[in-house]
């Protein structure tokens, strides 16, 4: 069945309400470039920090609104909101949002994504750089995971980023040339370990007071970095 407008917004919102932690409104709204919205639905952020029973129907207005406006945005932010501010797990969310014919998002590979991302690096850097940061370390995961994956290396399902990417470190080190290269690959490990805490305690991952733009700026930069030296080792050795 093909839903209408009304009836995704009011599945979505109710269940964003149902099962939120915490939504930063006014960052995510502005992060996706539908803070206008926050003029147009006053009460939103009003009622959401009251408890008041009119925040349901604010919810419903911003979804029903922002597809409106932009249906591809719209998606990607509600994905946004369920992975990263609601109880959810992943099954339910992709379940809910291919349920509202958001499969537009689902059809795109996590390598497609993460080079979305990239790829936009310029217009995420000069709006909100430390949400990039965020999106940039749940890809980033399931980035690692995958090509621990390809490459039948062993891992647990919930190993952190640092973790998962000292294991494709160890399966790539025969491939590595130079000494000076091997050391700044463990030293990147490091980086990833880091990059845990920047997520989790200074982004809108959870309830935090974020990280500045010029720091994100250059964490979001050194990741990539790292990524792409993957990538050429792939394509170098294992294509």
């Amino acid at each position: 069945m093909i839903k209408n407008l009304k009836l995704k917004s009011l599945e979505l919102g109710n269940l964003i309400i149902e099962n939120e932690t915490h939504v930063d409104w006014e960052n995510i709204l502005g992060a996706f470039e539908f803070d206008y919205l926050l003029d147009q639905i006053p009460r939103l952020v009003r009622s959401q920090y009251w408890g008041d029973p009119d925040y349901k129907d604010c919810v419903i207005k911003v979804i029903y609104h922002s597809i409106e406006d932009n249906e591809n945005n719209a998606f990607q932010m509600i994905q946004y909101i369920l992975n990263n501010c609601t109880e959810l797990d992943d099954d339910m969310i992709n379940k809910a949002m291919l349920e509202n014919n958001a499969d537009i998002l689902l059809t795109k590979t996590n390598e497609d994504e993460l080079n979305d991302l990239i790829s936009n690096i310029n217009s995420l850097m000069d709006g909100k750089p430390v949400f990039a940061l965020d999106r940039l370390h749940t890809l980033m995961h399931k980035w690692i995971k995958e090509s621990c994956l390809k490459h039948d290396i062993e891992f647990n399902d919930n190993e952190a980023l640092d973790i998962l990417f000292k294991k494709y470190v160890n399966y790539i080190d025969e491939y590595i040339e130079s000494q000076m290269t091997k050391t700044i690959l463990k030293s990147n490990i490091s980086l990833f370990s880091q990059f845990n805490n920047i997520r989790n305690n200074y982004t809108w991952a959870h309830d935090n007071d974020v990280l500045n733009d010029i720091e994100s700026k250059l964490i979001f930069k050194n990741i990539v970095n790292v990524k792409i030296f993957v990538e050429e080792i792939e394509n170098k050795y294992f294509y």
